[in-house]
């Protein structure tokens, strides 16, 4: 199984805090579309999958949510934390987890987010993790997924194509990142079977689906 903790681990501990924080501050009381409709769906327990510096943690909690985070690398934990403290919010349900072993019971959540990060797994990490967040989810529960749009310099950047057509950057800053650009054909691929209550691209920077955990899903 491929360590993923190896780059995010890094990529946070060269994080610049101060400009980290001030980017933070844009996310607190956010209003999207997608934060109505988990509101009209009586989401109230949320889980930010993945969090990285806790952005939608903080998007949420500032919008009434009982929000819970994890992510793999354990200075991306502490980075949400202290972000958090910042503006008095309670942090305690911050962990390190994997978005491939969450650690959480069956149906715990009513919705979660996972921003930017499903295309950063391999095309079969990246189902499985579905998988993986369908399970933690109840009945009726929301997904909101949102996969970044790829520009040039993403496709100039030295890397090796995998077989499954992810990118492994080889080089530089992004050296260990993986990334999988994702049109609408390959995120019907994945998300194949779900129910999708939502779907939008906004401004050329990503796509976004919403996810409905009904009975009906089917799954090959």
């Amino acid at each position: 199984m491929r360590d993923y903790n190896l780059y995010w681990e890094k990529c946070r501990r060269d994080e610049n805090l101060t400009e980290l924080y001030g980017y933070l501050d844009m996310y607190r009381d956010m209003d999207c579309k997608e934060i109505d409709i988990f509101k009209e769906n009586n989401v109230v327990n949320v889980c930010d999958a993945a969090c990285g510096f806790g952005a939608y943690t903080l998007a949420l909690a500032t919008n009434g949510f009982k929000v819970y985070s994890f992510d793999i690398s354990n200075t991306a934990v502490e980075i949400t934390k202290k972000g958090l403290q910042k503006y008095g919010i309670e942090y305690g349900a911050v962990k390190i987890a994997s978005i491939l072993s969450t650690g959480y019971t069956d149906g715990f959540f009513d919705g979660i987010v996972a921003h930017a990060v499903i295309d950063h797994l391999t095309r079969d990490d990246a189902i499985n993790a579905l998988k993986e967040l369908f399970r933690i989810t109840k009945e009726n529960g929301l997904i909101w997924i949102t996969f970044d749009i790829a520009e040039k310099e993403d496709y100039d950047e030295e890397h090796l194509l995998l077989d499954d057509g992810t990118m492994e950057y080889l080089n530089g800053t992004r050296k260990g990142l993986l990334f999988r650009p994702y049109d609408w054909d390959l995120i019907d691929d994945i998300i194949k079977g779900y129910n999708v209550i939502y779907r939008t691209e906004r401004a050329n920077k990503e796509r976004v689906v919403i996810l409905k955990n009904t009975v009906d899903n089917l799954f090959d």
